[in-house]
């Protein structure tokens, strides 16, 4: 279990204004190991569970992420092999799928008046070392706003990519869809099926 962030409740009590919301449609694509893509994994958020992320805490927080471009996309995937040196899990097989969502109940942190209501910059969330702090038992800033999100009940995020300047990122929580929502996979029957985690 994490220590939780400092600054938790200050985000909270911000996300409890019906003003942070919005809707949200568009196009991203998402890449992971086959299992994760495969149904009926594709849209658990399996993997974050297992393992954390900078929008989600380990063993909490089922989440989905997309990029708006495969350049964003690139960016994310490369960045450990780019900075510490290629490793055999970076080299692991990884497929590539293309999503439609339609949301009604998203937090935009590209958004000036979403990081100045919180009290954050984007460098704040882009420069925020998350896998550092969770090492050490502690929940990161962006993790203490993507659960204050969460507790509050939002569809997701649209989040600024730490890795491209310009890059957008699309963060999802199925375990909040919202009735009405669309969340449609581009050429499903190209993804090939694979049992288990």
């Amino acid at each position: 279990m994490l220590t939780a962030h400092a600054r938790f409740p200050d985000f909270y009590m911000v996300l409890q204004s019906a003003a942070m919301y919005a809707p949200w449609r568009g196009d991203v694509v998402r890449q992971s190991k086959p299992r994760f893509m495969s149904q009926p994994y594709r849209m658990t958020g399996a993997g974050s569970v297992i393992k954390g992320a900078r929008w989600s805490v380990r063993g909490l927080m089922p989440t989905v992420y997309g990029s708006n471009n495969p350049a964003t996309l690139a960016a994310e995937a490369n960045y450990k092999g780019l900075k510490y040196g290629w490793t055999a899990a970076d080299l692991k097989a990884q497929l590539m799928i293309g999503m439609h969502f339609e949301l009604q109940s998203v937090v935009d942190l590209t958004a000036a008046a979403t990081q100045q209501a919180l009290g954050v910059t984007l460098n704040d969330t882009i420069n925020c070392d998350w896998d550092a702090e969770q090492t050490a038992g502690r929940e990161a800033l962006t993790q203490a706003i993507a659960r204050a999100a969460f507790e509050r009940e939002a569809e997701g995020l649209i989040v600024p990519c730490a890795r491209l300047t310009g890059g957008v990122n699309l963060v999802y929580y199925p375990t909040h869809r919202r009735t009405g929502s669309t969340i449609q996979t581009l050429n499903p029957t190209d993804i090939p099926f694979m049992h288990g985690l």
